[in-house]
């Protein structure tokens, strides 16, 4: 057979990290292969695979170059592996409920005690943002590439961009089935929302004014 020819061969998943969308399968008589999520293929698409699952795989280079890819599951189709994935991704449309009902709460506050302008530019430009970082993450993930911290995107949603957190999360169904992440997640808006009831309500209305007047913006 000629060298870096793909070989059809069988084995296990010896190893998988979810965060960083790769890991490796071993093969019996041969050394690990590195396996990246762009390299799944069927039931193995839709979630993660399990260490110690008995797949089908091409494997490809050698040494250390050493690449298994078209990865499939050998567990049998009666195996519940579809439908333990979905229902984490299910429950999102219902969590953007909660769009709505931001938007209620800041137009009343915005009726009651007018907000700064830079309040609704803030929110606007960083849920884009981090709806952005979301797909790109995601991208990153299909394809085994750089990810993007979560610690960064937990910043941006404190500051103000969870709305497009919660919009990114649905859309590219990403950071769905990770529990932490997403009570993570929902801290964030809990402390967002309540930072702004604090800082946009009469008691920081003197302290919004004298920022806007030290930074030029006129009354607010």
């Amino acid at each position: 057979m000629k060298a870096g020819r793909p070989r059809a061969c069988r084995g296990r998943v010896a190893q998988w990290d979810d965060a960083k969308g790769l890991g490796f399968v071993q093969a019996e008589g041969a050394e690990r292969a590195l396996v990246r999520r762009a390299d799944l293929s069927g039931r193995l698409q839709y979630r993660a695979p399990r260490v110690g699952e008995p797949v089908s795989f091409q494997l490809q280079g050698q040494g250390r170059s050493r690449r298994a890819i078209q990865v499939r599951s050998l567990e049998p189709s009666s195996t519940p592996v579809k439908t333990a994935a979905r229902p984490a991704s299910q429950p999102a449309s219902s969590r953007l409920l909660v769009l709505p009902v931001f938007a209620v709460l800041l137009g009343a506050i915005h009726l009651a005690w007018p907000l700064p302008r830079p309040v609704p530019l803030l929110y606007g430009a960083l849920s884009t943002a981090l709806f952005i970082l979301y797909g790109l993450d995601k991208w990153a993930a299909v394809r085994g590439r750089d990810r993007i911290a979560e610690a960064s995107l937990h910043a941006l949603a404190l500051l103000g961009g969870w709305p497009g957190a919660l919009l990114g999360q649905q859309v590219f169904r990403h950071k769905t089935a990770k529990p932490v992440f997403l009570r993570w997640t929902w801290g964030c808006v809990a402390l967002n929302v309540l930072l702004l009831v604090t800082l946009c309500t009469p008691a920081a209305v003197p302290i919004w004014r004298s920022i806007a007047q030290a930074m030029g913006w006129g009354a607010v």
